[in-house]
């Protein structure tokens, strides 16, 4: 039965590709992308990840494991910007033993070739690229070619070892894809993995509230994200954009929605196993940015999402300090065999019910304070009354 599921999840999920794909060429062909387009060194860089993934897709997927390797894979997060070093080194140094051996003057290719090309890279990318700054095309990239697809089911297998559930506030629940929402996710965890839900089509979410995930969902991350080779372009791929206000109000401008994790790097940095802890207490721009356009605010909170991996407190008032004056979070975590394959523990993503917010007399007009504390009292409220109602072993902590 569970491979009954998973077949037909991934039939779902290969069918919503599909329609993306043939609405993409269909909007090339007139000349209008629906999706960012990604530098050309970008998917250079893309590349070796995209191969390696198709590969172990051949390979894991026939002997049942391929869940619990793509969640080793991903689970390295930041590491993976070590893939294309260590693969583009090795096909450098592979032409320059075929052409001349291990001779002493050697082509010497990692320096004439890899140096160039990887400042090539920080200046035409990480300097000079705003696709991160663009909201009208930010969606979702679906896969372009046979590696690129074999490599998406790779990625997307990972939902299946931590199996990632949408539980609605009511079974009658229902999102209009008409509508603008704020969804707010909480706890953030080591990595926050509900996220995916909002980005995935054929996804739990998107099954039970269909017509949201795509072009009308825009998720925020910090700033810091676009400066990281391959996290920046993981993360443009998933359809997001940069977390500074100026952004987000873009995104509602254009009638979407937005999708952010409220607590950011600090929550990330009290995750406990047994505990969940939110940062909330001061975090208020979500609820203004709501108000400014009449937005209506959903909590979203992962039941499980604190409990993936197991962390310690070494040094902890220092890397406290570095997290809140230099905005580098460095929490200290491992997950099964001491790897960063998360503890196989369900995420339970609890969908609470809209939290309406009035029309304001013209979007995009700022709030009064009074009306910001009212709302961000009621979402707190909510969110407590959504957490109680389903975890009956821990209290939530709001700092």
């Amino acid at each position: 039965e569970a491979e009954k599921a998973e077949s037909k999840g991934w039939k779902q999920h290969r069918q919503q590709v599909g329609k993306m794909e043939k609405t993409d060429s269909g909007a090339e062909a007139r000349g209008q992308r629906q999706h960012r387009n990604l530098p050309f060194l970008s998917r250079v860089l893309l590349f070796p990840l995209h191969l390696i993934a198709a590969f172990l897709h051949s390979v894991t997927r026939p002997l049942g494991i391929e869940p619990a390797v793509s969640l080793l894979i991903t689970g390295g997060f930041f590491a993976l910007a070590l893939v294309p070093i260590v693969f583009y080194s090795a096909v450098f140094y592979l032409l320059e033993w075929s052409v001349s051996g291990y001779k002493e003057g050697s082509l010497n290719l990692a320096s004439y070739l890899g140096i160039p090309l990887a400042v090539c890279y920080i200046v035409q990318v990480l300097l000079l690229d705003q696709d991160h700054l663009s909201v009208e095309r930010a969606a979702p990239i679906p896969p372009s070619n046979t590696i690129e697809r074999a490599a998406h089911k790779f990625y997307n297998a990972g939902q299946d070892y931590n199996p990632i559930t949408c539980i609605p506030w009511s079974t009658n629940a229902k999102l209009s894809p008409s509508k603008q929402y704020v969804f707010a996710v909480h706890p953030h965890g080591i990595h926050c993995l509900p996220l995916s839900l909002f980005t995935t089509y054929g996804s739990d979410f998107d099954a039970k509230f269909p017509g949201l995930v795509g072009r009308r969902i825009t998720g925020l991350a910090a700033t810091v994200m676009f400066k990281i080779p391959m996290v920046r372009e993981i993360f443009i791929g998933w359809g997001y954009c940069d977390a500074s206000r100026a952004v987000a109000s873009k995104v509602l401008e254009c009638g979407r929605s937005v999708l952010v994790c409220t607590g950011g790097e600090e929550e990330s940095m009290y995750t406990r196993r047994g505990r969940d802890v939110v940062v909330l207490q001061k975090r208020k721009g979500f609820i203004r940015l709501a108000l400014s356009y009449g937005a209506d605010i959903v909590p979203v909170f992962g039941v499980g999402n604190s409990d993936t991996y197991k962390t310690y407190s070494f040094m902890g008032k220092q890397r406290m300090w570095l997290q809140k004056n230099v905005d580098i979070a460095l929490p200290i975590f491992h997950g099964r065999f001491f790897t960063p394959l998360p503890y196989k523990i369900p995420v339970q993503t609890l969908i609470g019910e809209p939290i309406r917010t009035p029309m304001p007399k013209a979007r995009g007009q700022r709030p009064d304070e009074a009306l910001v504390d009212e709302y961000h009292a009621k979402y707190i409220a909510a969110l407590r009354e959504l957490h109680a109602k389903h975890v009956t072993d821990r209290v939530l902590e709001i700092r």
